[in-house]
Formats: structure tokens, C-alpha cells, sequence
């Protein structure tokens, strides 16, 4: 099976001053698709290949008065090179490889358990953003990358019940991703969970697709840099949404959502004065998957 997910998220954001004399807003916009390939070893398992590519970009928004922005507070993407982040479009690449514990057929239970690697890319920060120069000062640099630079394993476990109409699908997941080791540069990325409900109705004849409604939690534990903890690197969302799903003869899906996350606990940089803090996000996402009849001859 072939798919391509694509995300544009928006995450309008402020805070109030932390001895700068002024308040920061800004647009953390990302664009990121990740295609993958899932191949069919046997009746019990497969393996699926994915890439993430896109970028991210703050944009903040201009103060009156203030001829230039801040070292920590200015405009940056991650598809250029700075002196402490390697540009560039290509994220992690993730090998998971699942296996089919229990299935009951057309209708009844699904359950699968799973478990797999992260392999970085080279586009990445190569020096923390948190230290200061020998005067005390923060040098100019980056706080956004598409890597972060760590190999991570990862484990997953998901339970489906089908149903008849007009609920016909049910599902739970959570999944695991956790370093093995930091990166060259020093960085050690958090160890992050993720749970998430999903619910599908039948289709619905006057739009002719079905109806989904997910609950997404995640988690994310504290990063370090060169040993030391980065503030406020921890944080938990929630993530309500809903989309609909399209079916076509020739074996595609086609699924359209919108979801809209929401900060629980943890900050968005590190805020050593803890100002209020606003954030607004929101997410749209298209999915595409095509099943394909094809053998692959040596796993006949």
C-alpha cells in the first residue's frame, strides 16, 4: 500500500515581554508531507517506510519602534542553512514494522502491535540555542529544525473493533518514541507519547463519504542539550478533530480533517520569566492511500 499525508499547521502565538521592553507575536506555520510504503511480509506482518519532508517558518510580527528583531524573537525557516541549524526540505525517516496479533475478520476485533526505528536526517540545529557568549549574551540562531537529529526507537500498539452501521469503526491507539543515544552536536531529544481515539460512520449518502471523529493526547518529556535540560521542554496536547473519508472503486481513500490542538501544559520556547502566554493552532490535513495488487516475487 502507497500513501501521501499532507499537514499545513498554523500556531499564532504570543507572549508578554520578558525584559525587552515589548510583547512578541507571531505565525509558526509548517507545511509537511510524509509519504510512505507499507509492504505485506506474510499474513501476520508488515513493514512500512516513511519520510517526513516540508518546512517550518516563523514569521513574527513587526513592533513599532523596534528597527530589528531579537536573537531569540525574529523570522526564521528551516529550509535555509544559519550558523546553527543545517537547511534543508528532508526530515526523519521512520521503519516500523507491525504485527497482526489478533483479527476476527469483516467484523469483530483488530489488534496489532509494532515496533521500529527513527533515523535522523542532517538537517538539523548543530548547537544549542540556549547558551550564552562569553559576555552573556545570546548569539544569533535557530530554534526550529525538520530533524532533530536523534536515532529513536519506537513502539506502538493499536486495537480496531468493526462494527455494523451506522458506527462501523472504532479504534484506539498509543505508540512510544524514545532516544537511543543524543546527537552528535549534543542534543538529546525527549521521550514522547501519544495516545489517540477514532470513531467512523458509515457514509453518508448527501456527501458520499464517511464521517470520522478523532481525540488525539500527546506528551512530550524534557530535552537536553549537552547534559542539561532545556526549559520548558515539556509539554502535553490535546488534539480534537474530525474529517471525512472517500472511498473510490480502485481501491484509494481519500481523507480530508481539520484538527485543533491545544496546549495543556508546557510553552512553546523557553520562557525564562513565565509571561501569559496565548496560542491559537489549527490544523488541516489531506490523505491519500492506494492499495495495490502486487506481488512482490521473493515474498511469495
Amino acid at each position: 500500500m502507497g500513501s501521501i499525508d499532507g499537514a499545513w499547521e498554523n500556531l499564532d502565538w504570543s507572549h508578554g515581554d520578558i525584559g525587552e521592553g515589548y510583547p512578541h507575536s507571531g505565525l509558526l506555520t509548517s507545511y509537511i508531507i510524509n509519504p510512505a510504503l507499507t509492504f505485506g511480509l506474510s499474513d501476520y506482518f508488515n513493514l512500512t517506510i516513511s519520510k517526513a519532508i516540508g518546512t517550518r517558518v516563523m514569521d513574527y510580527n513587526e513592533v513599532p519602534g523596534i528597527a530589528e528583531q531579537t536573537t531569540h524573537h525574529r523570522d526564521e525557516g528551516t529550509d535555509s542553512n544559519f550558523s546553527n541549524a543545517n537547511g534543508g526540505w528532508f526530515g526523519d525517516t521512520r521503519l516500523l514494522l507491525r504485527y497482526l496479533i489478533l483479527n476476527d475478520g469483516m467484523q469483530g476485533n483488530r489488534l496489532f502491535i509494532g515496533t521500529g526505528l527513527t533515523i535522523p536526517s542532517k538537517y538539523r540545529l548543530t548547537a544549542s540555542p540556549f547558551i550564552k557568549d562569553e559576555n552573556g549574551v545570546y548569539p544569533e540562531h535557530r530554534h526550529f529544525s525538520m530533524s532533530e537529529g536523534t536515532y529513536q526507537w519506537l513502539g506502538e500498539l493499536q486495537f480496531f473493533r468493526k462494527l455494523t452501521p451506522p458506527i462501523i469503526f472504532w479504534g484506539v491507539s498509543t505508540s512510544i518514541a524514545h532516544p537511543i543515544s543524543e546527537s552528535k552536536e549534543g542534543f538529546l531529544s525527549p521521550t514522547r507519547l501519544d495516545f489517540s481515539g477514532t470513531l467512523l460512520t458509515q457514509k453518508i449518502k448527501f456527501i458520499n463519504a464517511a464521517l470520522g471523529v478523532y481525540i488525539q493526547y500527546k506528551y512530550s518529556g524534557a530535552a537536553q542539550w549537552n547534559g542539561i535540560e532545556t526549559k520548558n521542554s515539556k509539554g502535553s496536547v490535546i488534539t480534537p478533530g474530525f474529517g471525512f473519508i472517500w472511498t473510490t472503486q480502485n481501491k484509494m481513500g481519500i481523507a480530508v480533517n481539520v484538527l485543533f490542538p491545544k496546549l495543556l501544559t508546557g510553552n512553546l520556547a523557553m520562557i525564562d520569566s513565565q509571561p501569559d502566554q496565548k496560542l491559537t493552532a489549527y490544523q488541516i490535513s489531506l490523505g491519500v492511500r492506494k492499495t495495490f495488487d502486487y506481488i512482490i516475487p521473493f515474498l511469495e
